[in-house]
């Protein structure tokens, strides 16, 4: 049949089939030597759909002679080249994934007034940002808090990736009692906080909720010992805060600043205090 039946049939452009033709990749049967046209078989409908396969699996046009060109029973060859495409997929999927984390750290640390470079204590103006928290009470006398901390937060997480929330560093716990502020209750009053950057449905019996973390001044200071001695530095947040002659308004943000190249290293954790005057 004529180029233009068979494109028709194949649904392959006219202007394609020739292209196909100069890359080896779908030659006509035969070409009348007197006006050059071209004539194609129904049987090379099969070849159309092997390009259309290869074209899904990503592969280049210019690359596909050289996988005609082995033998077609050769199953490893289509295996081979579906493995090289998933990995790079996934390389540029990990690439976004990593920028996505770059781009939310860098709204939360605007949204925090900056990092604090400084050894000593700042006293900066932040600002409000969406987040999804759950606040609960930990009770001292169970001695598990590592287990309490950790459940909780799976739950929240669980909670913002089950309706479509993506998670986000830095995140951060608010103390309202039993830790640094109220120290001798012993009953740890805490919420974590998962900040978002848009608005998450989440089941109206959930203990997660959906709230602004207002806009803050607050005194800040830059633990870097993980958790290690984080207690002492708390309380010489506390004590800076009272000798300067100001008041503590609000819960104790503890924030963690995760490494992006190193996701499990928290070494580096800041505490802020929101202040009012006394």
């Amino acid at each position: 049949m004529k180029i233009d039946e068979f494109s028709k049939i194949s649904g392959v452009s006219v202007y394609a089939l020739r292209f196909y033709d100069k890359l080896n990749i779908l030659k006509p049967i035969s070409v009348n030597q007197d006006n050059r046209y071209r004539s194609y078989g129904p049987e090379q409908l099969s070849r159309v759909a092997e390009i259309n396969s290869l074209k899904e699996l990503g592969v280049p046009l210019k690359d596909m002679s050289d996988f005609f060109s082995v033998s077609s029973d050769d199953s490893n060859v289509i295996r081979v080249i579906a493995d090289r495409q998933i990995s790079e997929l996934q390389t540029k999927i990990k690439n976004i994934e990593d920028q996505i984390e770059r781009i939310q750290a860098s709204l939360f640390l605007y949204n925090n007034g900056g990092y604090n470079m400084m050894n000593g204590i700042t006293v900066k103006t932040t600002r409000a940002f969406l987040a999804a928290t759950q606040r609960k009470q930990y009770d001292k006398n169970t001695k598990k808090y590592d287990e309490f901390s950790t459940n909780l937060w799976d739950n929240l997480e669980n909670e913002i990736k089950k309706n479509g929330g993506s998670l986000s560093t830095p995140c951060l716990t608010l103390y309202y009692s039993g830790l640094y502020l109220d120290q001798d209750n012993k009953i740890v009053d805490q919420e974590i906080v998962e900040p978002l950057t848009h608005e998450l449905a989440v089941d109206k019996n959930s203990d997660v909720l959906i709230r602004e973390i207002p806009a803050e001044e607050v005194a800040s200071i830059i633990h870097t010992e993980g958790f290690n001695n984080i207690g002492v530095t708390g309380n010489k947040l506390i004590t800076w805060v009272k000798e300067n002659g100001y008041v503590v308004s609000g819960p104790l943000r503890e924030i963690y600043h995760i490494d992006q190249k190193n996701p499990d290293d928290v070494s580096t954790i800041e505490l802020q205090l929101p202040l009012k005057d006394s």
